[in-house]
């Protein structure tokens, strides 16, 4: 009788280990499965963050501005200012312009006038301060056809440096650029040469 007692009780402990073995497999994957769903889950939100750079028109406008082109928007505004003759493709074409003394421009561009533009030909003026008659130069840059002139009056002399040829001007800078020529006395055959040449004139409007 007691050894019929003794393996019933061993046979009952026997499976209840049984069953608990069964069980406890079962809950170890369900967590597991469980925690790599989250990281999976929190994978996708990281890549739902990450956001594209927002390109502006600014910035399309600006890298779209090859070339000389840049000046377009800088009307009204002062070349020093605007830092152009730091512009490295300007900068370039001026060094280049035959026997143009480029160091001399930007050290004696002192005083200026602001940029204006005309029929796509940008200009400005710029002289030695407190002495425009001595040296001052007159900057023409035609964006259509990508041409570059610059104009050193120097006392009674005239000098122009061509890069592609002669910038056909339109009405305004050529009645401009006459004045100041006369005001030189460029070309005069009268006894007084003393140059008269003023940067900041403009033509009259009629």
């Amino acid at each position: 009788m007691k050894k019929s007692v003794l393996l019933f009780l061993f046979t009952f402990i026997f499976l209840t280990g049984c069953k608990k073995e069964q069980v406890q497999p079962v809950e170890t994957p369900q967590k597991i499965e469980s925690t790599d769903q989250k990281q999976t889950d929190s994978v996708v939100i990281k890549k739902t963050e990450v956001q594209k750079p927002v390109v502006t028109t600014e910035v399309k406008k600006k890298k779209a501005k090859q070339g000389l082109f840049f000046l377009e928007d800088l009307e009204g505004k002062y070349p020093t200012e605007e830092k152009i003759f730091e512009n490295k493709v300007l900068k370039s074409r001026l060094k280049k312009l035959k026997r143009l003394n480029y160091d001399l421009l930007v050290q004696n561009w002192n005083t200026e006038t602001p940029i204006t533009i005309e029929n796509h030909i940008v200009h400005s003026s710029g002289c030695k301060s407190h002495s425009c008659p001595e040296s001052a130069f007159e900057l023409f840059v035609d964006l259509k056809h990508d041409n570059i002139n610059v104009y050193h009056f120097s006392n009674n002399t005239l000098r122009v440096y061509t890069e592609k040829g002669f910038i056909e001007l339109p009405p305004d800078f050529s009645e401009e650029m006459e004045i100041k020529k006369n005001n030189a006395k460029i070309g005069s055959t009268s006894d007084d040469i003393e140059s008269k040449y003023d940067v900041n004139l403009k033509p009259s409007k009629n």
